[in-house]
């Protein structure tokens, strides 16, 4: 009786294709991408804790037309892409430019879905604590100010930050980074326009633009 023929070796699927290095190196490269396109809501969506931040506090995360106008990051490349056992969390070491100069971040992230035919998706971890602009220092300032970003009326943002503050405790305005040229119009008699540049120190905000606002206003005599 002739001998059965071998079993045929089972093809990888197309999951066992992709690693979990795979998802978190795309996941960041997906990221910057729609920095790179000014679609800041877009991006806002791949953030873990996800960024569920209230209007209109969080307007620079909308099509407001400010974000297509901002001198962006843009990525250079990705390394030191490592994944937990488990596949649930990563980290990545990205480098990109912004403003002229090179940035180095190391950022963590985490698996939001696992895809049968793809590499998973991740979202960068972030913080409410430095994500975005410091706006602190807009309590200084008249309730009547009118604030502007490459001429787009962002008054709401700031004036909801005012009305939100508790004494000298404001929160942040949510924002991907960038240069912001905040044009500042104090109105009456006695007003003034002048434009304070709003600088992050990385693409999730950081301290760059830390104290910036107060200062302004502190120098003018509020």
């Amino acid at each position: 009786m002739p001998a059965a023929p071998p079993s045929p070796t089972p093809a990888p699927t197309d999951v066992e294709l992709f690693s979990a290095e795979d998802g978190v190196r795309s996941s960041v490269d997906f990221v910057f991408a729609l920095l790179a396109a000014g679609d800041e809501d877009g991006a806002a969506e791949n953030l873990y804790p996800a960024v569920a931040f209230e209007q209109p506090l969080a307007l620079l995360l909308t099509r407001s037309g400010v974000y297509t106008q901002v001198d962006r990051p843009k990525i250079l490349f990705v390394d030191d892409v490592t994944a937990s056992e488990d596949g649930k969390s990563g980290t990545a070491t990205v480098t990109y430019e912004m403003a002229g100069a090179e940035h180095t971040d190391t950022v963590e992230l985490r698996r939001t879905s696992a895809n049968e035919r793809g590499a998973d998706d991740y979202a960068i971890v972030t913080s409410e604590d430095d994500f975005g602009l410091d706006a602190s220092g807009v309590e200084l300032l008249p309730a009547d100010t009118v604030y502007r970003i490459h001429g787009v009326d962002v008054s709401a943002a700031f004036l909801a930050a005012r009305s939100l503050a508790d004494g000298d405790e404001v929160l942040r305005i949510p924002a991907f980074g960038g240069t912001y040229p905040l044009e500042i119009t104090v109105p009456g008699p006695d007003g003034f326009t002048e434009t304070v540049t709003l600088q992050t120190s990385t693409f999730l905000g950081g301290d760059g633009t830390d104290g910036v606002l107060r200062s302004f206003a502190v120098e003018h005599g509020y």
